[in-house]
């Protein structure tokens, strides 16, 4: 606004330095039109883009160069909103501190964890054949896998270090032993059995859903593996919003809440590992805040 005024006075001290009365009169209208146009066009230079800032403490995602496209790509239908993934928990949580006009795809875990400083309300939770919670399940060998093992390590997954250990300390008898495990970051839950097959990990801390998966892709690797333990329930991916938000929460929430509505949107919330979304209750935030 403080700009459009000062082109505006620009141009009257230009105007007021012709002495040509008929020139005056010719090129004032013409001024104050082009004013107007400039005033009318603010809300649209206005308008400030909103960020969707992704990390996910739960799965290894090696190329977020095609999950930004999809979802930019998918996100510019709607509006001036961007897609911007983080592979880096500290550097996520530091870039997105204190702002107010952006949304956030966590993992419930995390979001337990900063909810509190960082002000968040949780809108969505993922969906993944009808269900929004999962199990992780610690898998060892078949031919001498047990508990006392798996605490020596290493123990492979696909999360990230700490939310493993995090997870571990539900599982194991001895807590300490959970903090001091060496951890094998690998890829996708199916790289993590795989270690355990081929004797580089002791055990493997996966998702029930890639358990059951790999019995109906791989019955002969299934065949050698065995549940050592399981952990409590969580939530999947969690969509949260920050105290303050100014935008029509409502509006991009229902966006997000409708991607597997539409042919794009299914290919983007598959990149997540997802089919579907539903909105936060009462139960669930109770188990995301408890």
């Amino acid at each position: 606004m403080e700009a459009m005024t000062n082109i505006l006075h620009q141009m009257m001290r230009l105007l007021n330095t012709l002495r040509d009365e008929t020139v005056k009169r010719i090129l004032l209208p013409s001024a104050f039109l082009c004013c107007a146009m400039l005033f009318c066009a603010i809300p649209l230079f206005a308008a400030e883009s909103i960020t969707f800032y992704f990390h996910s403490s739960e799965t290894n995602i090696n190329n977020f160069k095609s999950l930004k496209t999809e979802f930019d790509s998918y996100l510019s239908k709607f509006g001036p909103y961007e897609f911007q993934p983080f592979d880096d928990r500290a550097t996520f949580e530091q870039h997105v501190r204190g702002k107010k006009n952006c949304l956030l795809f966590l993992s419930s875990w995390h979001y337990n964890n900063i909810y509190k400083p960082y002000a968040l309300h949780p809108s969505l939770v993922g969906l993944r054949n009808g269900k929004n919670s999962q199990k992780r399940v610690l898998v060892g060998s078949a031919s001498g896998g047990d508990l006392n093992s798996a605490m020596k390590g290493p123990v492979a997954a696909a999360s990230s270090p700490q939310h493993t250990k995090s997870m571990l300390k539900d599982i194991f008898p001895d807590k300490g032993a959970a903090d001091s495990v060496r951890v094998l970051s690998v890829p996708k839950d199916i790289d993590a059995l795989m270690s355990v097959g081929f004797g580089m990990s002791k055990c493997a801390l996966i998702t029930e859903n890639a358990l059951d998966n790999l019995k109906m892709l791989d019955p002969g690797l299934y065949a050698t593996m065995k549940p050592l333990s399981q952990g409590k329930e969580s939530l999947l991916l969690i969509l949260a919003v920050p105290t303050g938000f100014s935008q029509d929460a409502e509006k991009i929430i229902d966006m997000i809440k409708n991607l597997p509505n539409d042919p794009d949107g299914m290919n983007v919330i598959k990149m997540l590992d997802l089919d579907g979304w539903k909105l936060v209750d009462p139960s669930d935030k109770s188990k995301l805040e408890g």
